[in-house]
């Protein structure tokens, strides 16, 4: 009995950390969960105009493979677990981000652990993503440039 208690008390903040967010409701084209997690992964900003004239000025996070386990996915959903931060300007002092960049390159990026908080699961089939809140960030790699992709 004492090593299933103590067995039991290993396992509770696995299985606490494991489902990080909650289902609340479903309303417009967002599933919406709240609960708070800090993830691993790379912050991004996408300046290519193009980019920006389609879907926008946005500064979103793609968690590394141990983080992405922890984003909320319904049964069957293959898309990469990456999201957008609802509060932008915060995001952009943050990983302080630049509003321009040198022609021949589109992304701004780095690293970082960040704490987030409720969540906002796009689902429907369309060009679209998830939205979070940026509560915090640490370990902020300094932002690198990346050239723009090229297809031929």
């Amino acid at each position: 009995m004492k090593k299933l208690l103590i067995i039991s008390m290993l396992l509770l903040p696995m299985l606490a950390q494991a489902q990080p967010f909650k289902y609340q409701k479903t309303g417009s084209d967002f599933k919406h969960y709240q609960g708070q997690v800090a993830l691993t992964g790379t912050y991004f900003r996408e300046l290519d105009p193009e980019y920006v004239d389609y879907l926008g000025d946005n500064i979103c996070f793609t968690p590394d493979k141990k983080s992405a386990s922890l984003i909320p996915r319904p049964k069957g959903d293959e898309r990469s677990a990456y999201f957008c931060f609802h509060n932008f300007e915060q995001a952009r002092k943050t990983f302080k981000l630049p509003d321009s960049i040198k022609k021949g390159y589109c992304t701004y990026e780095g690293k970082a652990t960040i704490t987030i908080k409720n969540y906002d699961l796009f689902f429907i089939e369309s060009e679209g993503f998830d939205y979070t809140t940026l509560i915090s960030a640490k370990n902020v790699t300094p932002v690198k440039t990346v050239k723009c992709k090229t297809y031929e």
